[in-house]
Parts: C-alpha cells; structure tokens; sequence
C-alpha cells in the first residue's frame, strides 16, 4: 500500500505542499491501512470549503505535469533541475488548496529514489524496534505459497531461494558474524526452513507493519524484490542490505542513505575483513 503512496508523495514534496489522503484498506491477511498508520489520513476530517479544489488528471497539460515529476525525481540530487521542474510544475496548480491525484492505482518503485526520506520521517513517528543486531531473512511465503504466477519470470528472487539464503549464511558465519538469524514468513514451513543449516526465529506475529519495523531493525537484511521489502530497506538505520543479482521493478537500492548493498555475488565473494568492516561502519 505504501508502495502506492510514492509518487502522491514525491508530487507533494515537489509542490511544496503537505500530502494527505484517505484510508484504504489493505488487502493484506493483517488488514493494515497504511495512511492511517503513517498519520497521513487526513482527509477523514472536514476540508476547508472555500479551497480551489484541481486535479492532477485535469492540469492545464496532464502529461507533462507527470513528465515534470518523473523530472525532478530524477534530478532530486540535482538541485538546478529539480527547482527548474517544481517551478513549472507549480504554476499548473496556482491558486489550489487541494490538489487531487485522481489517476489510476499506481505502484512505484521508482519513486523510492526521491522519497525514501520522506517515507523514513514518517514511519520513525511509529517506531517499534526492539533489536540492534540480527540478521534479517524474508521469506515472502504468504500469497506465493497459495496462488503463485506461473508466468512470473522473477519468482525466485521475489521469494529468496533458501537454497540461495543457505550459501549467502554460510558465507556470513565464516566470517565470524554470528547475530541471531530472523526469519520473516508468513505461514511458515518448517520443513523448508530446514534447510537454512542453522537455527532460527520465525517472525510472524500477524501485524505486518510491527514485523516491517523489526525487519528493518536487523543489522543485515537478505531481501529479496517486493514492496514490503523496499520499505524495511527504505526505514533501515545502516548495516547491510542483501538484494538478488537481478534488477526488476526500477527499485532503487541505493538510494535509502545509509545502508550499504550487497548483490547475492558480491556477498559471496567479498572478503571477509571487507564485510565486516562494512557491516559496523
């Protein structure tokens, strides 16, 4: 759900203009609703009835008001360019107290290169950590397990492999890393998790936005490609990120600020003093 809010946000950021909207339910087992979570559904109160009310889909110029957004998301480290796009983006809505992002339902990954502290600002208001070490593994089981898309060409790297999360602990311990290993799996499968080669924790307490934060907690994360995933990245307080080899869905890895990435090959490969060296600065 959260995944869906990013370009509204980076919309609003770019404008200038505080960001709210209503709460839709998640379709998710927990039933989350992420504005609510975020303190962002504000729209549940009265608007002002005398604000000049536009829309995004009714812009003087629609494409280019996306166009301008997808311009300065790029340029966001590129302050000249950046300005230059929220300035004509801006005189498309003068004079608007609401702005209205009324197109279709929307996912971007993205958009998480130019509001990843936006989305970190706002999930450091809901804080539950409880842990400062840990190694965090996702084991997106949930829907995959019930209705997995035989079409799916990424299927593995959007739920690790274990056989692929096995090598990349045996490389972890051999470097002398020793954290407790965090299992993050809906409904999980014992049998499966076996063969890991080592003890675990399963973290599955039915609160999906609780088990985000304690994800995110974990000083070194295997994660593989989802939303969920971007988000425990995103609100994550530095250590190591593990990510598949494989870039899908425009995700920016890079981008969250303080975590360093590792592909599955470069964990594998990087020597030992290097990682952990890595994973306490």
């Amino acid at each position: 759900m959260v995944a869906q809010l990013r370009s509204s946000a980076a919309f609003a950021t770019m404008l200038g203009a505080s960001f709210s909207t209503f709460s839709v339910m998640s379709g998710h087992v927990s039933l989350y609703r992420a504005v609510q979570v975020m303190g962002l559904d504000r729209l549940e109160n009265p608007l002002d009835t005398n604000a000049k009310v536009c829309s995004i889909s009714t812009s003087p110029d629609q494409p280019r008001t996306v166009e301008l957004l997808d311009t300065w998301c790029d340029s966001a480290k590129v302050p000249n360019e950046a300005d230059k796009a929220a300035v004509e983006a801006q005189s498309f809505f003068s004079g608007c107290g609401v702005i209205l992002d009324d197109r279709p339902w929307d996912a971007r990954y993205d958009m998480s290169k130019c509001t990843w502290r936006w989305v970190k600002h706002f999930f450091s208001k809901i804080d539950r950590r409880r842990r400062r070490t840990g190694i965090g593994l996702h084991k997106r089981w949930g829907d995959m397990s019930t209705d997995p898309d035989p079409n799916d060409p990424i299927t593995p790297q959007r739920s690790t492999p274990i056989p692929v999360a096995a090598d990349l602990l045996r490389k972890i311990r051999s470097c002398g890393i020793q954290d407790e290993l965090n299992v993050y799996m809906e409904w999980h499968n014992d049998t499966i998790l076996s063969e890991l080669g080592e003890p675990y924790q399963v973290i599955d307490s039915g609160d999906s936005v609780d088990d985000l934060i304690d994800l995110a907690s974990n000083r070194l994360m295997i994660l593989d490609l989802s939303s969920w995933t971007v988000l425990a990245h995103q609100i994550a307080d530095g250590g190591i990120t593990v990510v598949p080899d494989v870039d899908q869905f425009n995700i920016n890895w890079y981008d969250n600020g303080v975590n360093h990435v590792l592909r599955w090959h470069e964990l594998l490969s990087i020597p030992c003093p290097e990682l952990v060296t890595l994973l306490n600065s």
